[in-house]
């Protein structure tokens, strides 16, 4: 953080700690601290003006501007050596047709460097596109929540009290399971069927994880949340030997979880709250209603570019159609963008649709929030992308996650964790 940005926050700080002294909330930076969840009950002692956010935003944004470029200054600095180093070598193969001792000692050195240099160039494109502005949306995403959810909270409350809750999209949650919120969904079994097999037989899925117990229990896990779901079509769910955490999802009823997000969640509630999420895209037909053209020759043209290789969880195995993006995002993040465009009513549809399955099925709601919560903590936000594409706002995600949330009739206990879950991931270690 540069001088003027600190002088700022610790002014700022002050000022709102002395005004918490007497009004009874927390002051905002203190509330940037606090992982999502916790934004349910603290937003709500935080009744802010955009004008007393404005500064605050201002920093963040600023900091996170000046971050950017200076990453983006050692990228350029980085490609101008390696420039320098790959001219020297055209300038050795142009003053002789052999080697001399001197020589191939200088290119060999030349060579170190070029491979050193490619590596720092590819981490700091990571750093620059994805980690930098991943770090900072998760603060803009709070000052988000402390802005509107208030307000929003007290709108829901005069809905519940008035009895308008069930007029909301899909309002009707006391008849999950017997409500049809799509037509013909079984006209999708074929095409994920087919989806499959061509996945498969390309080498572009991954193999099923070889652990019986692993398979059984996050099938056993997934068909809990599908008997509590509006699903229609047979679910088909496989663990696969993958590192990255988005999870690969086929119209008709074919999930397929990484073994790596098992391994991100921190508890059952957190994994349940993910699952339930795909299961709900499944049923509302997402892969299907969205897309405007066939979903094979969306997916298979482009993914037959990329090869197998990316799936050790490696950037430099990345077909070079993709680079390093299609390495960080993986396979299910494609197989996204090929089924449904970026069209936000299908995002919120699902992140909606699934928090009432979870919901239904006896989980924390507040599950996929911690989840991502979870991601937040981890270094290694690199991960973060595969949750949520660029163009999506986490703030406003998260605002409508809580809307629904609070929508939903609070049930007096609610499953978060089990030994089973556990003992899973210790085995996954």
């Amino acid at each position: 953080m540069t001088p003027k940005c600190s002088v700022l926050v610790v002014t700022l700080s002050l000022r709102f700690t002395a005004a918490a002294q007497q009004a009874d909330w927390v002051p905002i930076e203190v509330q940037l601290e606090q992982p999502y969840v916790a934004f349910q009950e603290a937003a709500r002692l935080a009744a802010n003006s955009r004008a007393q956010l404005r500064p605050v935003r201002s920093a963040i944004e600023r900091e996170r501007d000046e971050k950017i470029n200076q990453c983006r200054d050692a990228r350029k600095h980085s490609q101008r050596a390696q420039s320098t180093a790959r001219k020297e070598l055209k300038e050795i193969n142009g003053s002789a047709s052999r080697d001399t001792d001197s020589m191939a000692a200088r290119r060999e050195t030349l060579h170190v460097q070029i491979a050193d240099l490619e590596h720092a160039i590819r981490n700091s494109a990571i750093e620059c596109d994805h980690l930098i502005p991943a770090a900072f949306e998760v603060k803009l995403a709070k000052l988000h929540l402390i802005e509107h959810w208030p307000k929003r909270r007290d709108e829901i409350a005069r809905r519940i009290e008035d009895g308008r809750a069930r007029k909301r999209k899909h309002g009707d949650i006391d008849d999950i399971g017997y409500r049809r919120i799509v037509k013909q969904p079984e006209e999708d079994i074929a095409v994920g069927q087919q989806a499959a097999q061509q996945m498969t037989s390309s080498g572009l899925m991954p193999s099923p994880l070889q652990d019986l117990d692993i398979q059984h229990y996050v099938r056993e896990l997934a068909g809990k949340i599908a008997e509590s779901s509006d699903l229609k079509v047979p679910l088909h769910v496989t663990v696969i030997d993958s590192p990255n955490i988005a999870p690969i999802t086929l119209p008709g009823g074919f999930l397929y979880i990484p073994f790596g997000l098992i391994r991100a969640a921190e508890t059952e509630a957190q994994l349940a709250g993910v699952m339930s999420r795909e299961i709900a895209r499944i049923a509302s037909r997402h892969g299907t209603r969205a897309s405007k053209r066939s979903f094979m020759s969306k997916l298979f043209v482009p993914a037959a570019q990329v090869t197998t290789g990316l799936f050790t969880g490696g950037f430099s195995n990345a077909g070079t159609y993709y680079g390093v993006n299609y390495g960080l995002q993986g396979l299910g993040t494609l197989v996204d963008r090929a089924l449904v465009e970026p069209v936000e009513k299908y995002q919120k549809e699902a992140d909606q649709l699934g928090v009432q399955y979870a919901w239904k099925a006896g989980f924390d709601p507040y599950g996929f929030i911690a989840f991502l919560d979870s991601l937040a903590k981890d270094q290694s936000v690199s991960r973060v992308p595969t949750v949520f594409r660029p163009e999506e706002k986490l703030g406003e995600r998260l605002l409508n996650e809580f809307t629904e949330i609070e929508y939903l009739p609070h049930k007096e206990s609610y499953r978060s964790d089990s030994v089973e879950f556990q003992k899973i991931k210790e085995a996954l270690q």
